[in-house]
């Protein structure tokens, strides 16, 4: 007979070698290992079909996708599967998310339909109101800017006015955000608002409508200020519009703190503005060495008044915010970087819709250089001037939860928070490491005082915020603490 091609003649009744017979044993017993196994492969997909019978498992379905199986599995037998209001689309979203997830790579992401909405407004910054924006201080709401082109411009709004009605309401003592409830709404549709302007009361019925706000502009001395907080669609026309009104003025300002960027288009068409016709202001390499090169875009005149230029730049200073930056340093005859150096994005997104416009793809497609071959990735641009903020600027704020306080000899991280502030709002601390000092308990009296809080000394949850606030305010309003704008009003003034 013959055994897996071993010869056996039992005829003879030879006794096979002990050689002979270690292999025969070994390969039985892979034989017999073997159907083992499979019986157990059969026993096991019997169990499992009894087990799942009646639940109608994608597995009998002909072609079917692994994602389609999970996605089974979550939506029929995931225990949390009831707190989703659409699960199938949370699942779906998720697994987009997931393809598009590199370490590497921060900036290509998925976009839900909801976040391609708010992709879009962050950039735009745009809104449905009257153009307006106000200080709320005291219960008192005074309009601090008029963006230019507004519908409260249109009216007659200028800084400086007090809001006090809004159609017939009074609004004094409101918080900001019931005032801005109540001044914004449908496009197209009436507000009339009483204001207050020099001891007379004054009123204006206007008429709401899409406000463009990536831009501001003022002219003080003999220079103008532009603060730039997007690159826009709408961001040159806004900025035409303000500097439209300074021809005559040869210095300028461009406030690009905290800009992380925009749209490329935009920055082309703004740095056109200021470098006139047919000048670089990328090149754009992708990942098959091809490359591209940009220019500025010039749709009418531009703005070759502004001989000297300063821009100010932090290290939220990103994206298309960074190739105005650079293009104006290399190719401008005379611009000075003051402040910190920017973010460092030296790459390209675009943009490609997704189920009909329903979601997007932001997907990474190229580095970009500056006109002179700079690229910028993860270094940024360095000042010329490098000037900070308070120390409390760069501060995460610790929390103070309503159950906490600390006094006297105490140790806490909002304690520390608490003396930056409070040294940045002028009350004398002598030290800023969360240690609860004597001195500490002395300013923190002084600022409840001031506030007509209750004179303990303790900082509770009440004292803590109205500190954080008054130092937000503080630090967006008060000239004399921002160190990097003064600088640069230095430098534009020699």
């Amino acid at each position: 007979m013959e055994d897996n091609g071993n010869k056996v003649y039992v005829k003879l009744q030879r006794q096979p070698l002990e050689s002979e017979r270690r292999e025969i044993r070994e390969k039985r017993i892979r034989t017999f290992t073997l159907i083992s196994l499979f019986i157990i492969v059969l026993l096991l997909g019997f169990l499992g079909g009894y087990f799942f019978r009646g639940m109608s498992s994608p597995s009998s379905i002909s072609s079917i996708t692994k994602m389609e199986e999970l996605k089974y599995y979550m939506e029929n037998i995931w225990l949390f599967k009831d707190d989703y209001e659409d699960l199938d689309q949370e699942l779906e979203d998720r697994a987009y998310y997931g393809m598009t997830y590199f370490e590497e790579d921060p900036y290509t992401s998925y976009m839900s339909s909801s976040e391609l909405e708010e992709f879009s407004s962050s950039i735009n910054m745009n809104y449905v109101g009257i153009g307006v924006q106000y200080l709320n201080e005291g219960g008192i709401a005074r309009v601090t800017r008029v963006f230019k082109g507004s519908p409260a411009e249109k009216a007659g709004v200028t800084a400086g006015d007090i809001i006090l009605k809004v159609d017939g309401t009074e609004v004094e003592g409101m918080s900001s955000d019931d005032i801005k409830a109540m001044v914004t709404g449908e496009e197209g549709s009436m507000v009339h608002i009483d204001f207050l302007r020099g001891g007379e009361e004054i009123g204006f019925d206007i008429t709401r409508g899409t406000v463009d706000n990536t831009a501001y502009a003022y002219k003080e001395n003999d220079y103008v200020v532009l603060e730039i907080t997007s690159f826009g669609d709408g961001t040159s026309s806004e900025i035409y519009r303000y500097l439209d009104d300074y021809r005559d003025v040869r210095k300028l300002i461009i406030d690009l703190r905290d800009n992380g960027g925009g749209y490329q288009t935009a920055v082309q068409e703004v740095a056109g503005l200021f470098l006139g016709e047919d000048q670089v202001v990328m090149d754009q390499i992708r990942n098959d060495g091809t490359k591209t090169t940009y220019k500025t875009i010039v749709e009418g005149d531009w703005f070759d008044n502004f001989e000297k230029i300063v821009v100010l730049t932090n290290g939220n200073t990103a994206s298309a915010a960074e190739v105005l930056t650079i293009c104006l340093k290399e190719l401008h005859p005379n611009t000075t970087q003051v402040g910190e150096t920017t973010y460092g994005k030296g790459v390209v997104q675009s943009t490609y819709l997704l189920d009909e416009g329903e979601s997007a793809l932001k997907v990474t497609t190229s580095k970009w250089l500056s006109p002179k071959g700079v690229w910028i990735q993860d270094e940024g641009i360095a000042p010329d001037e490098e000037v900070f903020l308070d120390e409390v600027m760069y501060d995460a704020f610790q929390p103070l939860s309503e159950d906490q306080e600390y006094h006297l000899d105490s140790v806490g991280a909002p304690v520390a928070t608490a003396q930056k502030a409070l040294s940045f709002l002028d009350y004398e601390v002598d030290r800023k490491d969360g240690y609860f000092s004597v001195q500490t308990e002395t300013a923190l009296k002084a600022y409840q005082r001031d506030k007509g809080f209750e004179e303990d000394g303790i900082l509770d949850q009440e004292s803590y915020l109205s500190i954080i606030s008054d130092l937000v305010r503080s630090s967006s309003l008060d000239e004399t603490k921002d160190y990097q704008m003064i600088k640069a009003k230095e430098i534009i003034e020699k």
